[in-house]
């Protein structure tokens, strides 16, 4: 064999010597990755799950939705119940190595404003990461749960001492009025871009419109979000509670700046308020929205 020869041999094994090493190398460096994410530390399979009820909504408000995802994996690990003084206690068994842990977050008092919940809703988020150790989570809110997530979300984001939000599911979010207290049926239209052909201002329980806007341009960036919402077949255009175009303003809010945007319509009987966050339909699709991996 010539010289060269016995150099191009040479050069062939060392290739294949630094290729094998880097293959190895680099699966190494995904287990390393799979396993922080498992940690919460890149948001893995073991994030939290944050359940929160709307109004007049107790313990079953979600506990169908969390039996749902618990028959998909997921472990109910931590019920947090904000008393009517507003004492918060925690119940429960979560911990980092939990796998996909669900959260139901429960207000004894009925009736409470959005600003109220937003402010409990901060200190659970806030105990979330300096307690147990969290660094992303998700959220589900039905009705003012999810306008109160949302108002969370968008006020305390630049905070460092509460996770990151990840993936929102909102179902039947009235953020732009409510028939039983200021919209009317048929009234409020949404243009392609959800944008509300009516802002409605603050009442009792519920912020204005144009403030949510205001401070949902502090929404972070890298969140997808789900918005399920009713249409009952009443010729209401509702879920007999809130109206299509007061669900759908929530595009207009945020759909410009988060990762990804969907919107869900569900018709007939299981489009009634009550009934979207407890049928089958439902169920599925937000089972596939959490947790299967993108």
């Amino acid at each position: 064999m010539s010289k060269t020869a016995r150099t191009n041999v040479i050069l062939i094994i060392i290739t294949i010597i630094v290729a094998f090493f880097a293959v190895f190398f680099a699966i190494r460096s995904d287990r390393i990755i799979n396993n922080s994410k498992n940690n919460g530390s890149f948001g893995g399979n073991n994030v939290p799950t944050l359940y929160v009820h709307g109004m007049r909504g107790s313990t079953k408000s979600t506990s169908h939705l969390t039996k749902i995802a618990s028959r998909d994996g997921g472990h109910k690990a931590l019920a947090v119940f904000v008393e009517k003084d507003g004492t918060i206690n925690y119940k429960g068994n979560l911990n980092l190595k939990t796998s996909k842990p669900l959260i139901q977050v429960i207000f004894k008092k009925k009736f409470t404003p959005v600003k109220q919940q937003t402010k409990w809703l901060h200190e659970i988020l806030k105990r979330l990461k300096r307690h147990y150790g969290f660094n992303f989570y998700n959220a589900l809110g039905h009705s003012t749960g999810a306008v109160s997530i949302l108002e969370t979300v968008a006020k305390h984001n630049k905070d460092n001492d509460m996770p990151k939000l990840q993936k929102f599911v909102s179902i039947a979010g009235p953020y732009d009025g409510i028939l039983t207290i200021n919209d009317r049926p048929n009234t409020n239209y949404i243009s392609n871009n959800g944008k509300p052909s009516i802002m409605y201002p603050a009442n009792k329980w519920y912020p204005a419109y144009t403030s949510l806007l205001n401070d949902c341009k502090d929404f972070p960036t890298n969140v997808q979000i789900l918005n399920i919402y009713g249409n009952d077949n009443s010729n209401t255009n509702s879920d007999g509670i809130v109206s299509t175009a007061s669900a759908k303003s929530m595009k207009y809010l945020i759909s410009k700046r988060v990762k990804d945007y969907q919107e869900i319509p569900i018709y007939g009987v299981n489009g009634q308020h009550s009934n979207l966050h407890n049928n089958i339909a439902v169920d599925h699709i937000i089972a596939r929205f959490l947790f299967d991996q993108n």
